[in-house]
């Protein structure tokens, strides 16, 4: 009985691979995939409508052309050059890049700032296009239903330890972008830009920028006690002298005169925002300023502040207490405690205070969601728009300490004062033509930037760790 469960699980198996080989168009080889490309380009583009609610798009229009432009360039030299490619930047300060099914490939503002040339450019859009024609995500996708299915099928005939190896089987085969995959985007990648005309070394070039950015985050996270976040997740073990990544672009023949164009890079990114961008609001010291939203909040010393996409979080010293501040959804009718009581449903609000400001007014209380610690919880309308506070303490017993600092904070959400405008326009890039005698030492001095300038400097100009610009070299200053 049990050979026979068995034989039904491989046949449905064996089955799933006859229906879901295909030609990849980039390797040749026959893969096994479950989407057409008709169903790819619709899965991308659903993706990329989440993506846009999720992430901001940078809004200055010159430099999404100039990445446009790229891209679509390297793309046109590609396997799959019939796709509808689109690129993006996207206004967040990370150091990353990334592509969906279909062609639809982002990179991050903060990487961008980072490159010191249109081949480096080039070459994070053409390791992305690798990953679109190569299909990777198709044949994750694929993996991953496969197991799903034949779990499934394995839990009803087999029983539950078959299931259980199913399952190991499933994780094992889909754990995001391996390292093959990786270097298989490299080498197409290397590929594509050669056929653009530019240096296929520039993929080699782009690891050197992410691994001294990795170097610099580790020093930083060692300084904070908080882990890093690598590109792609991967390239803490993607050596700088990887043998396998020098011989698949090794393999790509070199570009006589192959263009790098860094003046042209260089100027094509003057002015661009450094660290968060005013759209997104700016960090400067305890305080964040936000001037579209025409708004500052003061946040307790020594608290780290973090300033992501959807929401601002505040974590006191040694992550004993956080307080989290977000865009909460208009409820037409709804007056400040009623927002807050449906925002915890259920659970008990106590000590509950009418709030009153410049412009603003509001609700603020203590929640005690049952077997939990207890929360601030508070809401803010201020300007046709509404701000949701929320914060919470590790050990319940100091509760009382840390939602002292917590309401003041609160109380401290004001109209944004005019002495800040400056400030809150953030901080920007600024081409120079260096003097004799200049040095990132000397220059860093004069940085706006307040921590790490000198080696923020060096990253800027592709100098780390301990390089130094030559009298009458054009390099990126932060003003």
């Amino acid at each position: 009985m049990l050979v026979s469960r068995l034989f039904v699980v491989f046949l449905a198996g064996a089955l799933l691979l006859l229906q879901g080989c295909a030609v990849n168009p980039a390797t040749g080889d026959r893969d096994f995939v479950l989407m057409s490309e008709a169903d790819e380009i619709s899965t991308g583009r659903q993706y990329a409508r989440e993506i846009r609610d999720k992430y901001p798009v940078y809004k200055d229009v010159a430099v999404q052309k100039y990445v446009q432009r790229v891209g679509q360039q390297v793309a046109a030299n590609s396997h799959r050059s019939s796709l509808a490619y689109q690129f993006t930047v996207i206004d967040t300060p990370d150091i990353n890049a990334f592509a969906l099914p279909g062609g639809f490939i982002y990179i991050h503002r903060g990487l961008m700032v980072y490159l010191n040339s249109e081949a480096e450019l080039a070459a994070v859009l053409a390791h992305e296009i690798g990953h679109v024609t190569a299909r990777h995500s198709v044949r994750q996708h694929s993996m991953a239903m496969t197991s799903q299915v034949l779990s499934q099928i394995v839990g009803i005939y087999a029983g539950g330890v078959a299931s259980d190896l199913s399952n190991i089987a499933g994780s094992a085969l889909v754990s995001g972008y391996g390292r093959d995959h990786e270097l298989e985007a490299d080498g197409f990648g290397a590929q594509y830009l050669s056929n653009s005309g530019y240096d296929p070394q520039a993929m080699i070039e782009i690891i050197e920028v992410l691994k001294n950015q990795e170097t610099f985050a580790q020093l930083r996270a060692k300084d904070s006690g908080q882990k890093i976040a690598s590109y792609h997740g991967l390239f803490s073990t993607h050596p700088r002298n990887d043998e396998r990544l020098q011989q698949v672009v090794g393999q790509v023949p070199p570009v006589a005169g192959g263009r790098v164009e860094r003046d042209s890079f260089l100027k094509a990114i003057d002015g661009i925002a450094f660290g968060n961008s005013e759209e997104q609001g700016v960090i400067d010291g305890r305080n964040f300023l936000h001037k579209p939203l025409d708004m500052k909040i003061s946040f307790p010393e020594e608290w780290t502040l973090q300033n992501n996409p959807q929401q601002l979080i505040a974590v006191a010293p040694d992550k004993k207490a956080f307080l989290l501040m977000q865009m909460g959804e208009v409820k037409d009718g709804f007056t400040p405690v009623e927002h807050l009581r449906d925002m915890v449903g259920r659970s008990r609000v106590m000590q509950g205070k009418e709030l009153q400001g410049g412009g603003y007014h509001g609700y603020s209380a203590i929640v005690d969601p049952s077997r939990k610690p207890l929360h601030r919880v508070a809401v803010v309308y201020y300007k046709g728009k509404i701000f949701e506070f929320i914060g919470s303490v590790e050990n319940e017993r100091q509760f009382d300490q840390f939602d002292n600092s917590m309401r003041k904070t609160i109380a401290s959400f004001s109209r944004l004062p005019r002495s800040d405008y400056d400030t809150a326009d953030g901080l920007h890039i600024k081409l120079v033509r260096t003097r004799k005698g200049d040095t990132y030492s000397s220059l860093a001095a004069s940085s706006p930037i307040s921590k790490y300038a000198e080696e923020h400097l060096r990253l800027l100009n592709d100098d780390y760790p301990a390089g130094e610009p030559a009298p009458g070299e054009l390099i990126k200053l932060v003003y």
